[in-house]
């Protein structure tokens, strides 16, 4: 395997100190892994976030997202929304691939690293506050006397539920379902809670819910669903999906002239505050600066996500008309809205 994976406190190089106070009693899991040949920030955003969401990964391991990469270096991935994609061989069972990636001897481990634990003999005391990380959300479990790592262990880790975890994030029906060879399995992050993303109710296939002792109450995270951006030229608004059901709308402009504005799917691939037009040399933020406040550029072929965009706007009053040069014209809070909400990465579909 390329990975390893390393449950940690919350914070780090790069992180304001709202972000450290507000997240000082947050968990997370990381996974470290080894940059294979052609690979690129943004390949393996996609790989392992499904949103493509390169500066994501370059602000945690402290890099400059237009650098590339070098085959072998090592890298740290921050609560990624998987921890692999495994092509499944001659032989393999679901029980199998699932033992390969959580078994009771990691779980230990992932108890030792959750909580700062250095020595497995010495580290546990009685009356000790734990965070149990559980597919179903994290335990708080407050250590007894004569607890041990290894019965924490044997009591919470249940490999059924990891395999149920694995099921649902594939589409398998049946938690003991076939699969094949040469398929590819999604291996989920089972701890894995986001703000970009939202969650939803646990559906009849999800994990199995553990026995919650007194001292202690799970959170449930639920599986992730992931936001998207529908455009309609014929109307002229913007929807902003989740799960495929309407989040949020605005009104927008667009092309001037039919096809000025191109229609089909793209992703979000840049995005810039404050962007400069250099059409006239107007600096970003100036009032006359007809981009507006933010760009959230497209990939369009052969535009590199500098000529097609969603972004702000000087002129509100043509919001609703087709009045643009081609990009999608916003209110600026409605695409500061949309700014801090997106990800690189994001699915847009735009039709008429």
């Amino acid at each position: 395997m390329v990975m390893a994976l390393i449950m940690a406190v919350a914070g780090g190089p790069g992180r304001s100190s709202a972000q450290e106070a507000q997240e000082a009693n947050e968990a997370y899991i990381s996974v470290a892994y080894s940059i294979k040949p052609g690979e690129t920030l943004y390949s393996i955003s996609k790989k392992f976030y499904l949103t493509g969401d390169y500066e994501r990964v370059a602000k945690t391991n402290g890099w400059n997202p237009m650098v590339g990469l070098k085959s072998g270096t090592s890298l740290t991935l921050r609560n990624p929304l998987l921890l692999d994609q495994y092509t499944v061989k001659t032989g393999d069972t679901l029980y199998a691939v699932t033992n390969r990636y959580f078994n009771r001897t990691r779980y230990m481990d992932a108890l030792m690293d959750y909580n700062g634990i250095s020595d497995p003999n010495t580290g546990l005391k009685a009356g000790a506050a734990l965070r149990v990380p559980l597919p179903a959300g994290e335990l708080r479990y407050t250590v007894l006397k004569g607890d041990t790592l290894f019965s924490l262990a044997a009591r919470y880790f249940k490999a059924a539920d990891y395999q149920g975890a694995i099921a649902q994030s594939n589409g398998i029906k049946d938690a003991a379902g076939s699969i094949k060879a040469g398929q590819t399995l999604q291996i989920p992050n089972p701890y894995y809670a986001d703000e970009a993303v939202s969650s939803a109710p646990s559906t009849p296939n999800a994990p199995s819910t553990p026995s919650i002792p007194s001292n202690g109450a799970a959170v449930p995270i639920g599986p992730v669903i992931v936001l998207s951006i529908e455009i309609d030229l014929g109307n002229n608004t913007l929807n902003v999906l989740r799960g495929g059901k309407a989040l949020k709308s605005f009104g927008i402009a667009s092309g001037r002239k039919a096809g000025l504005t191109p229609t089909g799917s793209y992703e979000i691939i840049t995005k810039i505050k404050n962007p400069w037009y250099s059409a006239k040399g107007i600096p970003g933020g100036d009032p006359s600066n007809p981009l507006g406040s933010r760009w959230l550029g497209l990939s369009v072929p052969n535009t590199q996500g500098t000529k097609y965009g969603i972004h702000g706007t000087n002129a509100p009053s043509s919001i609703g008309s087709y009045a643009s040069g081609g990009c999608i014209r916003m209110n600026n809070k409605d695409v500061e809205w949309l700014y801090d909400t997106i990800p690189t990465g994001t699915k847009v579909r735009i039709h008429a």
